[in-house]
């Protein structure tokens, strides 16, 4: 069942159109990657999905009514001087400013559990100040998650992370989707990241956005024809990988 729904959606700002005739479907429980160069647009329509930018042209439709929505930027916005532990982050998070009172972790058995989920109970009484980027972002996804959302929206969460740091936090969130079947809506210029994680994929290209099940989009001819390069898609124990060139039979046939 489609959880959102575009349909000839036009993106963009003033009279500059970013996206055009943008098409997509995303069903609740769904894992979408969104790829894309840096200014092909992505945040555009991340925003959009938020709310933050209204379609120019189109329909965006969420079924039932726009859902509880987690978001995990690219980089934090709160000011890490400021002497605030990781728990209090996520206490805050689920009360408000003006009715919060001092709270016990016992009080908060929703931020025990996602701690324990995202594997940060032992960053619980660190302050922000003294996290690493990698577990910083940990703690920007346990803040999303904490709310409960029904859709948790992740922009470019590992750009400022190492090789094994961020394989580490992909392989995290695909945990967590898998155990709280939540839909996941994850931007990122890396395709190859995706590809053995996501159910459906969108990639973004000269203001088009070209959309389906990752195994309809992963195609040698797809691929070759929207990056307009040369791609081989292959299967290598049971991964799939994508190499740049066309493959031996392809070359031949030419």
């Amino acid at each position: 069942m489609n959880l959102l729904t575009y349909q000839g959606v036009d993106l963009g700002y003033g009279r500059q159109v970013v996206l055009r005739d943008v098409n997509l479907s995303v069903e609740r429980g769904d894992f979408l990657g969104l790829v894309g160069p840096n200014g092909s647009g992505k945040s555009t329509l991340v925003k959009s999905m938020l709310g933050l930018v209204r379609p120019m042209r189109g329909e965006i439709h969420w079924e039932g009514g726009v859902p509880k929505r987690g978001y995990v930027p690219q980089r934090e916005q709160v000011d890490p001087i400021w002497p605030m532990r990781v728990r209090d982050l996520l206490e805050m998070t689920i009360h408000s400013l003006q009715t919060l009172q001092p709270l016990h972790r016992k009080q908060c058995p929703e931020v025990r559990e996602i701690m324990e989920l995202i594997e940060i109970d032992h960053l619980a009484d660190k302050t922000l100040a003294t996290l690493s980027g990698g577990e910083m972002q940990r703690v920007l996804l346990a803040r999303a998650l904490v709310v409960e959302p029904e859709v948790v929206v992740l922009d470019e969460p590992t750009s400022a992370m190492d090789l094994v740091a961020s394989e580490r936090f992909l392989s995290l969130i695909n945990r967590m989707h898998e155990q709280k079947q939540t839909t996941v809506i994850l931007v990122t210029h890396d395709l190859p990241s995706l590809v053995n994680r996501a159910h459906r994929l969108g990639i973004i290209q000269n203001g088009a956005l070209h959309s389906g099940k990752t195994e309809e989009i992963l195609t040698s001819e797809n691929l070759s024809r929207i990056y307009e390069e040369p791609l081989t898609v292959r299967s290598v124990d049971g991964r799939t990988v994508i190499l740049h060139g066309a493959s031996s039979g392809e070359r031949s046939a030419s």
